[in-house]
């Protein structure tokens, strides 16, 4: 989007004194009172659930047209995981949509996410689902406009990927959630968009980084908008680094040709900055002289920065002002392919209330989860303080799935609880959106160890974050049993290169130079013989219902662990011995 500073003024009088108010009745408030009734608003959702799926083919073999109560909804339909409605997914892209969906229901795409099993998750994105989907999305902004309304009329820097990934058996488009939400934004949100869809199609890291900021240069942003906070700190790398050229390009209005840029769209591009800016230009001169660099925040000063705050991925968060600037922070709430399940409507928290009007929901206490027969609560009986595991039904064809999300209420917005996303359940891990598996995990050291000859008797993958690096997860070997080196750091390449080929999002941080690459870290020989005997004497069992973690959640592990050395699997070495 091109900025024009008198048709943003008008833009924002209007929308400020005209929209906005019409908007914020309809959207927010109308939220807010589905919050206040929210058991009834639940309840009546679940019969439209069942309405929805009972002439399905999933709804037949679960019998939903018996379904009259919440008793009756438990009784029929059992807690499940991904794999459970993967016989159902696969049929439907393979072009049998009423295995999941009446007959007639338009397909939008496929999303596809992390890996549970061997192999990335595809969901359909159905045009009823995403309806449900999309209001959140229209709730947030209202309140988000209503609450920054100096934004309106600014270009938004949207972060986003490409929209066409393959397609299914059937001919369905594949795709992920964000490329989604920006295809079907209004038009009138698209306008506003400070990047063109041609961004996405930029493969090299620094390219794609140096483009985002070059274009956004031109002139101010309002929104700041992407999931994960690494991506703005991606592109503050980019600013920092490429300063120079950034004052060049800007003031003869060209696209610095050494950045690895595809033919076919770099004119497209070029069009775009063909403008030259001397005085923004030697404005930034001056700071870069000043400095000897460019930061984010002597470009621009955006009035909301949105994107997580919390969980693991959410920490990266805490970097943003030191760079970009004291604006404010909004989290995006918790959100997955899956479904939008909260509403952060205030700045600078990790909660928001549960999209009572969107899905269904169940919780698990934590303390009941390993539990043969757990207690299994609806979304009004939660209790302050505690913690529970997501439990949820939607008109995207799954009923009571176990997303493996643990979530802590921190209080009420009417009868709906607010909810704080806090980690992965069991065997996941999560430091920019990957959602790594243990299951994963564990293929892709399999197929490393054929790579290289190896086998390991235990591992664990570990996370990692250290002031002044990129976080990275840590791959913890005894000594022994990788004493030959460069076997042991081959062995972690193709480990690396097996999750980047296998899991989708994780490929994505890794190629994006938002996690670094692993770590070997080579531990003392009878390691494992410890943790394994303590874990068995704190837990009173034995040694044969030890299950040995290949995927931790901690990111304190390593000093938890006798540690000799560390060595970094990229090109550059990287060396840390440990007394």
């Amino acid at each position: 989007m091109a900025y024009r500073p008198v048709r943003s003024w008008i833009a924002n009088r209007i929308a400020r004194h005209a929209v906005l108010p019409i908007l914020h009745r309809r959207q927010a408030l109308q939220f807010e009172q589905r919050c206040r009734s929210a058991r009834r608003v639940q309840l009546d959702l679940l019969q439209k659930l069942v309405q929805f799926g009972g002439e399905t083919a999933l709804g037949r073999d679960f019998g939903l047209g018996h379904v009259r109560s919440v008793a009756d909804f438990r009784r029929q339909l059992p807690i499940a995981g991904y794999d459970h409605f993967v016989p159902y997914i696969d049929r439907v892209a393979a072009g049998e949509t009423s295995a999941l969906f009446p007959a007639r229901e338009e397909i939008l795409t496929f999303v596809q996410t992390s890996a549970t099993t061997g192999k990335p998750k595809l969901f359909p994105a159905n045009r009823t689902w995403f309806q449900y989907y999309q209001r959140g999305w229209d709730v947030w902004g209202v309140q988000a406009f209503t609450d920054h309304p100096d934004m309106f009329g600014l270009p938004i820097l949207q972060l986003s990927t490409s929209w066409k990934l393959g397609t299914t058996a059937g001919g369905h488009n594949i795709s992920v959630s964000s490329a989604l939400i920006e295809r079907y934004q209004s038009h009138f949100v698209r306008k506003h968009y400070a990047l063109p869809p041609q961004v996405t199609q930029i493969k090299d890291s620094n390219a794609r980084g140096y483009t985002i900021a070059r274009i956004a240069a031109m002139g101010p942003i309002g929104l700041m908008s992407t999931v994960t906070p690494s991506l703005f700190l991606r592109i503050a790398d980019c600013v920092r680094e490429f300063g120079p050229q950034l004052v060049h390009d800007l003031q003869h209005g060209t696209l610095d040709r050494a950045f690895d840029i595809p033919a076919e769209i770099r004119p497209v591009l070029e069009r775009l900055v063909a403008r030259p800016r001397p005085r923004r230009a030697a404005e930034l001169a001056a700071i870069l002289k000043a400095n000897g660099q460019l930061l984010p925040r002597d470009i621009w000063a955006p009035k909301l920065i949105s994107c997580w705050l919390g969980g693991t991925a959410g920490l990266q968060s805490a970097r943003i002002p030191e760079v970009w600037g004291p604006a404010p922070l909004r989290d995006q709430g918790l959100l997955s392919s899956e479904g939008r399940h909260t509403l952060p409507l205030a700045d600078g928290v990790p909660f928001g209330p549960l999209t009572v009007d969107a899905n269904f929901y169940e919780f698990i206490p934590v303390r009941e989860a390993e539990s043969a027969q757990p207690v299994v609560l609806e979304a009004h009986e939660l209790e302050e303080g505690q913690d529970y595991q997501l439990i949820f039904s939607t008109f995207g064809g799954l009923y009571r799935y176990d997303i493996g999300d643990i979530v802590r209420c921190r209080g009420w917005y009417g009868e709906a609880p607010v909810l704080e996303f806090l980690q992965k359940a069991g065997g996941y891990c999560d430091l920019e959106g990957e959602k790594l598996s243990a299951h994963t995990v564990c293929a892709a050291m399999a197929a490393a160890e054929q790579q290289t000859g190896l086998s390991l008797r235990h591992f664990t993958v570990a996370p990692l974050r250290r002031p002044q690096e990129l976080p990275r997860y840590a791959v913890l070997i005894e000594q022994n049993e990788v004493s030959n080196l460069d076997q042991g750091l081959r062995l972690v390449r193709a480990f690396d290169q097996e999750l980047r080929r296998t899991v989708l999002i994780y490929g994505n941080t890794r190629n994006n130079r938002i996690l670094g690459a692993p770590l070997l870290v080579r531990l003392e020989p009878g390691s494992w013989t410890r943790l394994i005997e303590a874990e068995v004497q704190g837990r009173g069992a034995n040694e044969t219902q030890y299950k040995h973690k290949p995927l931790v959640a901690d990111l304190h592990y390593l000093n938890k662990v006798s540690v000799v050395d560390l060595h970094d699997s990229a090109t550059e070495p990287m060396v840390r011995r440990v007394a």
